[in-house]
């Protein structure tokens, strides 16, 4: 069987707990090195998870690394220089959310990609596209094919979040802070699904008690060019935590789509007539849906079949190169969606 190299650049929490394990699931993808600038860390990391081979020099990587993914799971602000050289060198980038933290570094990545497009491939990790939630409610969406009227996401963290409550993490010298990191997010999905999108008004405020935040709940309005109607809501405030991490409501003329993250509960509403008796059957087929949503997701976890976003997002992309086939979203979208986000934090 044919596979392609993965050399991973990082060597951080996102890499050992999320793209590591999810690479080792995807049968045509070869784990061959691992680069960091501490060699300590790049090291330990190889001989955990028994990669062959480890680089502290980025060029050195480039330099012996043949025809190679190079997923780049390092700080936002380090994305656009070594996405850049690792296409010019003929690799395929994974690159992980956000694209970067700049109009130009952004438009510095596309621009390599389209001049290198006939030979290298670049994914940027949407990986909540790819959830089971998100996969069935789109499956939802292409069978029905209902008239979208709007479209509502929900984030919610409680305070003991682990990047926001840790004052040394990275994500705090990001704009917008913790915001920076996971606004992506919401962003990327509600431009899949309404298109391209304008930022319309954008609020912040300050409801914790940690001094090193200036902001931990966030409010955005969105439009689409097609008249749709968009908005996002991220707290650090909630007392509890949305597990997917979100819930969704999808309003359309022909029906209301409803995804509770925080107890995994997919529903769909139709229309419905006036009276007593439609409202108790109206419940009554509610409360069905759940009892099946739940169940379908018991039957997944018992059976192991919740495949993350990122795995079934690396064996697509390991396909689209072994075998040339369609990309899961054009990187153009991706770029869409992260100058949305910035203009957003711009707002900020």
């Amino acid at each position: 069987m044919k596979r392609v190299d993965v050399v991973i650049v990082g060597t951080g929490n996102v890499t050992n707990t999320v793209h590591i394990p999810a690479w080792r699931k995807v049968a045509k993808a070869n784990l061959a090195a691992v680069c960091d600038v501490s060699e300590e860390r790049v090291k330990i990391v190889a001989e955990k998870w028994r990669i062959p081979r480890f680089y502290t020099d980025f060029a050195e990587l480039l330099e012996k690394e043949d025809c190679a993914i190079i997923d780049i799971c390092t700080p936002p602000s380090t994305h656009a220089y070594l996405s850049v050289k690792a296409m010019s060198a003929g690799h395929s980038v994974v690159l992980e959310k956000p694209m970067a933290m700049s109009y130009e570094e952004c438009k510095s990545i596309m621009n390599e990609y389209y001049k290198r497009e006939k030979e290298v491939k670049l994914c940027v990790i949407h990986n909540f596209l790819f959830t089971h939630p998100l996969l069935d409610i789109k499956s939802i969406l292409n069978k029905k094919k209902p008239c979208i009227l709007s479209v509502d996401i929900r984030m919610l963290h409680t305070a003991n979040d682990e990047m926001i409550s840790d004052k040394t993490h990275w994500v705090h010298k990001l704009p917008g802070g913790r915001f920076g990191e996971n606004l992506i997010h919401p962003i990327y999905i509600l431009r899949n699904l309404m298109g391209r999108l304008n930022v319309r008004d954008v609020y912040a405020s300050k409801k914790g008690n940690y001094d090193w935040v200036n902001y931990d709940e966030l409010y955005a309005t969105f439009n689409s060019e097609d008249g749709k109607y968009g908005t996002i809501h991220i707290s650090f405030n909630s007392p509890r935590t949305t597990v997917a991490p979100l819930s969704m409501r999808i309003y359309a003329k022909q029906m209301i789509i409803n995804y509770d993250g925080s107890n995994l509960i997919l529903t769909t509403q139709g229309s419905m007539s006036p009276g007593k008796i439609y409202k108790v059957k109206d419940g009554l087929r509610i409360t069905m849906q759940i009892a099946k949503s739940l169940s379908k997701e018991a039957l997944r976890t018992i059976l192991s079949k919740n495949r993350s976003g990122h795995e079934y997002l690396f064996s697509v992309f390991t396909n689209a190169i072994l075998k040339n086939e369609g990309m899961p979203y054009d990187p153009e979208e991706a770029y869409d969606a992260t100058i949305t986000f910035l203009r957003v934090l711009q707002n900020l």
